[in-house]
């Protein structure tokens, strides 16, 4: 094995356990593992977070709910944003798989297919607070509801939305917290009661408590990442025991080491030129890997806990990296494009810096086919 993934299995349930501690025993816990768990393995990850304090999985569609029901995790299923018609002809128990509606048509589909199974489909009304994205507007909410609750063969079971910008800018967040207490409040008005009410992510759990309601929603926090710098500022200050740890790890191998003499044109568009006699080591990742080409000639990764600056373009497959100052350097060796060797650690952040995006998409963007190891 030439490229490879870690997880610590360790430090997701640590995450979860102090999220725990957060929100208390009353306010249940589901843990995210859409796109692939942000890139940590999405049934392996559903696995531990159902073994540890998750109460619910969220998933993006259909596909990961079957996914997951298929490996014989039981955990209740919440489908986050989408579902395809014709996927419901494949699920054989639609028990705890919930569904989000945000226009009659879903609606409608869901109780033929209910009428169909002969039991009720669990569906959530997805309520746009502010984000712009998905949902039904507040002010056509009560209406919406109203016709639901005509058809036959669905349970309304929640009502959730989603936050903008709770990362960054609190005003909105509290902002759009009081147009979903305030719906939920008109609701009640109207002798509708829903029973699962949810809109807090990692980071406004974290900073309000106001959020959290009957239900929060983990995902970027499990795996022991920060959304941003504010966020973990400000849950600094509150919870000054809260420690965030990583579990991803990424790690490759040396396939060649050879020299170059001063100025060669180093790798595709010779877009770097040696300054003196340089040794090269080539790493077999690439972009295909996940691997960012904008982090050509800017990235380092971790060889014999040394820092080592990635010379040329980054290619499909292929990384090449300047190891001049390592002496005993040779194929085979363990490199680290993510984690620590040594004393030196490189995270999925410093490289979200370097690239100019979030550390969401450095671990996400990881292709799925590349083996997780889980310890």
């Amino acid at each position: 094995m030439l490229t490879w993934i870690e997880i610590n299995k360790k430090n997701i349930k640590d995450n979860l356990k102090q999220i725990r501690k957060i929100v208390g025993e009353k306010v249940k816990i589901m843990a995210v593992v859409k796109s692939n768990a942000y890139g940590h393995g999405i049934i392996e990850i559903a696995k531990i977070a159902s073994e540890s304090e998750a109460d619910w999985l969220g998933v993006i569609n259909l596909d990961e709910a079957i996914k997951i029901r298929k490996s014989g995790i039981k955990a209740p299923i919440f489908i986050l944003s989408y579902w395809d018609d014709e996927n419901l002809k494949r699920i054989r128990d639609i028990r705890s798989i919930d569904f989000p509606v945000y226009n009659l048509i879903q609606a409608k589909t869901l109780s033929d297919f209910g009428k169909k199974i002969k039991k009720k489909v669990n569906i959530h009304i997805k309520i746009d607070t502010g984000t712009s994205r998905l949902g039904i507007m507040p002010e056509q909410t009560i209406n919406f509801v109203k016709r639901i609750k005509k058809l036959p063969n669905l349970k309304i079971r929640g009502i959730f939305s989603h936050f903008a910008a709770s990362e960054t800018n609190i005003k909105y967040t509290n902002l759009q917290i009081k147009r979903f207490q305030n719906l939920i409040n008109k609701l009640e008005k109207n002798n509708i009661n829903i029973p699962i009410k949810h809109i807090s992510c990692s980071a406004s759990t974290l900073i309000s408590f106001k959020s959290h309601f009957d239900l929060v929603r983990i995902g970027l926090m499990m795996y022991g990442l920060w959304s941003s710098e504010k966020t973990k500022k400000t849950a600094s200050k509150k919870y000054p025991w809260f420690k965030l740890k990583p579990a991803l790890s990424w790690k490759t191998k040396i396939i060649q080491v050879k020299e170059v003499s001063k100025n060669t044109p180093i790798g595709y568009d010779c877009s770097y030129k040696t300054k003196k006699r340089t040794k090269l080591a080539i790493l077999p990742v690439g972009y295909n890997e996940g691997y960012d080409r904008h982090l050509s000639n800017i990235g380092q990764v971790l060889i014999c806990g040394k820092r080592c600056f990635i010379r040329g373009r980054i290619c499909m497959n292929l990384t090449i990296v300047d190891v001049t100052k390592l002496k005993d350097v040779k194929v085979g060796d363990e490199v680290v494009l993510i984690g620590k060797q040594g004393k030196e650690y490189i995270s999925a952040e410093e490289i979200a810096k370097k690239i100019g995006t979030i550390n969401y998409e450095v671990v996400t963007r990881i292709n799925p086919l590349i083996p997780r190891k889980y310890k």
